[in-house]
């Protein structure tokens, strides 16, 4: 029981932060910015019949030969290009993604605390420098490696979330949950 419970108040930890990197201080706001020309775009990219998957525009065709593919290479750089995630239909609701969303946190926190629960001779500095150490390993393999390839504007919002909800999860662990292992 004392388990299921200083995971679920890590977990909890990490979702709020969640909520307030990505809603209450908006730190990753300027990957979400606004275009007072969205309705114009969304209109033209709805008469296209897009599929709902993520577009890198321009690229070569999947077809495209190495010699096209090189081609394309050279006489794009350094002109325009971007991004576009389209979707055919919004889906508003927020439940069963805040749902999803903290039971992924509270596995994160049960897989943490299961690794920092070997370590015999953990004490609170320890307990953070692992902890961080896991929020930086997932910030280098999955937001950095996006930014090293599409410049994604929020990497900094990223670190900031790889380093400050794990630090603090670390502390309690050592303070107050090392003990219930």
């Amino acid at each position: 029981m004392k388990t299921f419970l200083r995971t679920l108040l890590g977990g909890l930890i990490l979702f709020m932060y969640q909520f307030i990197s990505f809603a209450g201080a908006n730190f990753h706001g300027n990957a979400q910015a606004y275009t007072a020309k969205q309705d114009t775009i969304l209109a033209f990219l709805n008469t296209l019949n897009l599929e709902d998957k993520q577009y890198i525009l321009p690229r070569p065709a999947e077809n495209a030969t190495p010699e096209d593919q090189q081609k394309f290479a050279v006489e794009s750089q350094g002109k325009p290009w971007a991004m576009v995630n389209y979707h055919s239909g919004k889906d508003t609701g927020m439940i069963m993604p805040m749902i999803r969303g903290l039971i992924i946190d509270i596995l994160a926190i049960f897989l943490l605390f299961g690794l920092l629960d070997k370590i015999a001779d953990i004490n609170t500095m320890k307990a953070i420098m692992y902890a961080c150490t896991v929020g930086f390993f997932a910030f280098l393999v999955v937001p950095y490696t996006n930014y090293i390839w599409y410049q994604t504007p929020d990497i900094w919002a990223h670190l900031l979330d790889a380093f400050v909800p794990y630090a603090i999860v670390g502390a309690l662990y050592a303070r107050f949950w090392r003990s219930a292992a």
